[in-house]
């Protein structure tokens, strides 16, 4: 925000709140637990840094590692790339004879990888050490009412 209230702009675009310099767009933390892994998570997963999660699971498979659970929980922002760095962080986990379990994904996460069909390849867990809470494994699509436009054309509004 600018001093007045209004959003920030680069451009024609309005700036995302981690456009400040010096603060981090996302935050990757590791611990161990003999040979089980956690991965957190917290921030934006974007294009600028979605290799990141994938570079480090690729770190951490090295035997013996039995699961890497990536908690997702912190997540405030999830591309596609992210959802591509998960499939092949899986990859490596498997190829390295280790489980990658999704621990507690934000409704950002699961939406996506619910949208893109993927929700269902992931063992989901949640860090209290009960079961995970349930989540459709398909995206349930909204959609906006429409309204016509001066010009005839459809358009998409969220008021009726």
């Amino acid at each position: 925000m600018s001093g007045n209230g209004t959003p920030r702009t680069r451009g024609d675009r309005p700036t995302r709140e981690t456009d400040r310099p010096g603060e981090p767009v996302v935050s990757l933390a590791l611990t161990s637990d003999g040979s089980a892994k956690l991965v957190t998570v917290s921030g934006e997963m974007d294009s600028s840094n979605a290799h990141l999660l994938t570079e480090l699971v690729e770190c951490v498979c090295r035997p013996p590692v039995s699961v890497i659970a990536v908690d997702l929980a912190a997540v405030r922002f999830f591309s596609t790339y992210g959802v591509t760095a998960l499939l092949e962080a899986q990859h490596i986990a498997a190829t390295a004879g280790a489980v990658l379990l999704l621990r507690d994904p934000a409704p950002c996460v699961t939406h996506l990888l619910a949208t893109a069909g993927a929700l269902g390849r992931f063992p989901l867990g949640r860090g209290d050490g009960r079961p995970p809470r349930p989540r459709s494994t398909t995206a349930d699509p909204v959609t906006p009412p429409r309204r016509a436009t001066d010009d005839g054309l459809p358009s998409w509004s969220p008021h009726h």
